[in-house]
């Protein structure tokens, strides 16, 4: 009996670097229809020719001739953020700028999606950056964030220029491990799917999880000597 599910005869699922390379495209080509104004309404400067955009406390280029994103070393920057950047950018309406009041739960397209988001962006911080409060402070201070009200300690931080969030944190005690709220925009969706959604959190915590683990290795370091 032939199984239905079997592949065909010499195919093989394209590699999570060929999928990116394929989505890398793909974003490029829907930027070489955006105008100058819309590119500028983002947040993006034009500087010889290319794209400046900043992201978090960086400033990435895109550079639509030769299809890269470096970051302010020059250097490329990863695949996620990359195709974040790309899709933000491409996006051609103009939605309002909305403070975040929302948790990712509450978007109408992204509640099939809460367990993933859960584990992967707020369990993943309070397991990282987010266990002690000195740490938290620390990594958010280094990706540009900024204190806000809520919680135990809250920040603000300027992912693009016209998406912000709002990450409330709140204290372990002796019946809790300590937990947060990652507060988004009301409109978000008009910026990037609920896929990209969750791939941005992540990215976020992962730039806060940096700090927080170079710290420990020093510390270590230091009492070894």
């Amino acid at each position: 009996m032939t199984d239905k599910n079997a592949l065909p005869e010499g195919f093989t699922y394209p590699k999570p670097q060929e999928n990116y390379q394929v989505a890398t495209e793909y974003a490029f080509e829907r930027l070489s229809h955006q105008s100058s104004e819309q590119f500028r309404w983002l947040g993006a400067v034009s500087q010889d020719g290319n794209w400046q955009l900043p992201v978090l406390n960086d400033l990435f280029e895109v550079r639509l001739s030769s299809k890269e994103v470096v970051d302010s070393d020059g250097k490329e920057v990863g695949p996620a953020w990359r195709i974040l950047t790309l899709h933000y950018l491409a996006v051609n309406l103009r939605p309002d700028f909305l403070s975040p009041q929302v948790t990712f739960d509450d978007l109408p397209t992204a509640r099939s999606y809460g367990s993933v988001y859960d584990g992967r962006v707020i369990k993943r911080l309070c397991a990282t950056a987010g266990r002690q409060v000195q740490t938290l402070r620390s990594a958010a201070n280094s990706v540009g964030g900024r204190s806000a009200d809520g919680g135990d300690t809250a920040f603000f931080f300027d992912v693009f220029p016209r998406v912000q969030v709002h990450l409330i944190w709140y204290a372990p005690d002796e019946e809790f491990p300590a937990s947060a709220t990652l507060l988004l925009p009301e409109n978000i969706e008009s910026y990037f799917c609920a896929e990209d959604i969750v791939v941005m959190s992540e990215g976020l915590v992962s730039r806060l999880a940096v700090v927080p683990v170079k710290n420990t290795i020093r510390n270590e370091k230091h009492k070894k000597d």
